[in-house]
C-alpha cells in the first residue's frame, strides 16, 4: 500500500464572495440591527420615564437648581406668558399636580420649548414675530401638551436608553464607517420618535385653541411663520421628501394640511377675530 501527501486545491482558502460585498451585507445588517433595537429601547425607555412621579421631575430641577430664564429683568412679560399660559391649561385636561411655569429668555432666537419639570422657555426672537395672542396662544398650547404628554421626559428616557445601546453596539462613539452608518441609523429613527409627538402636541394645541377662542384662526399663521424663518436661515436647500425624512418636526405645509383637516373633521371655526396682543407687549420686548 502506498502513501502520498497531496497538495491542496487551488484557492481553497480563498472565499468565492467578494470582499465588498461582505462588507456590504454586514453593514445592511448592523443598520436593521440597530434600527430594530432602537426603535424599541426608545419606546421602552419613554414607557418607563412616563411613569415617572412629575413630582420628582420637580425635586430633581430643584436638586439641579437650573436657571432659566430672565424673571427678574423681565418681570412684565414673565407675568402675561404666564398668566395666558393659565388660561390655555383650562382646556387641556392637565391632571392634578402636573403644572407649567413660562420662562422668558430676551435672546433673538426663534423657538420656544418645554422641558422637564413643566417648564417653558420663551425668547424674545420668537415672540417679536407673533402677530396676535391667538398664535402666540397656539404655540403656548403646543408646549403645555408636551407637559402633559409628558413628551420632555420620554425623549429623555428613550434617548438615554437608545444611546447606551449605540455605544454598546459601537464602541467609541462609533468610529470608522460601519460605526457611523449604525449611529445615522440610530438618529433617524430617534427623528421619527420625536415627529410623532410634534403631531400629538399639534393636535391637543388646536383643540384648546379652538376651546379658548371659539375658532382656530391664528394656527395656521404659527407655521407659515416657521416656514418663512426656515427659509431664510436654511443655506441648503433640501428636497421635500427628504426634509420630511430627516426632520424631527413635520413639515409646515404638512401641518397646515392638518389643521385644514381638524377643522373639516371637527366643524371647527377657521376664521374668527383675531386677539390683539396687550399693549405693553412691544415695551416689554424692548432689550435695555
Amino acid at each position: 500500500m502506498r502513501y502520498e501527501n497531496r497538495l491542496p486545491p487551488e484557492g481553497i482558502n480563498t472565499s468565492q464572495v467578494h470582499p465588498l460585498r461582505q462588507f456590504l451585507q454586514l453593514a445592511i445588517g448592523a443598520v436593521l440591527l440597530v434600527v430594530m433595537l432602537v426603535i424599541v429601547l426608545q419606546y421602552a425607555g419613554a414607557f418607563v420615564a412616563r411613569r415617572i412621579p412629575f413630582s420628582y421631575e420637580l425635586r430633581v430641577m430643584d436638586t439641579l437648581d437650573i436657571e432659566l430664564g430672565e424673571a427678574e429683568q423681565h418681570p412684565e412679560m414673565t407675568a402675561y406668558l404666564n398668566a395666558l399660559a393659565g388660561r390655555v391649561s383650562q382646556h387641556l385636561p392637565l391632571p392634578d399636580g402636573l403644572s407649567v411655569t413660562v420662562h422668558y429668555d430676551s435672546e433673538d432666537v426663534f423657538n420656544a420649548f418645554a422641558t422637564v419639570g413643566g417648564n417653558l422657555l420663551f425668547y424674545r426672537g420668537l415672540l417679536s414675530r407673533m402677530p396676535d395672542e391667538n398664535t402666540l396662544a397656539m404655540v403656548m398650547a403646543h408646549e403645555i401638551s408636551h407637559v402633559l404628554h409628558r413628551d420632555p421626559v420620554a425623549a429623555l428616557g428613550g434617548g438615554v436608553a437608545s444611546t447606551i445601546a449605540l455605544l454598546g453596539l459601537t464602541g467609541n462613539a462609533g468610529t470608522g464607517i460601519a460605526g457611523q452608518l449604525v449611529n445615522q441609523a440610530g438618529m433617524l429613527t430617534g427623528v421619527q420618535f420625536t415627529r410623532s409627538m410634534e403631531i400629538a402636541a399639534d393636535d391637543a394645541a388646536l383643540s384648546a385653541l379652538n376651546a379658548l377662542y371659539g375658532h382656530v384662526n391664528g394656527a395656521s399663521t404659527l407655521f407659515e411663520l416657521f416656514s418663512a424663518s426656515r427659509e431664510r436661515s436654511s443655506s441648503l436647500a433640501k428636497t421635500q421628501w427628504l426634509e420630511r425624512f430627516l426632520s424631527t418636526h413635520p413639515l409646515d405645509e404638512d401641518r397646515i394640511q392638518r389643521i385644514s383637516q381638524q377643522v373639516l373633521d371637527q366643524q371647527w371655526r377657521a376664521d374668527g377675530e383675531l386677539t390683539p396682543l396687550p399693549a405693553g407687549f412691544q415695551r416689554w420686548l424692548a432689550v435695555d
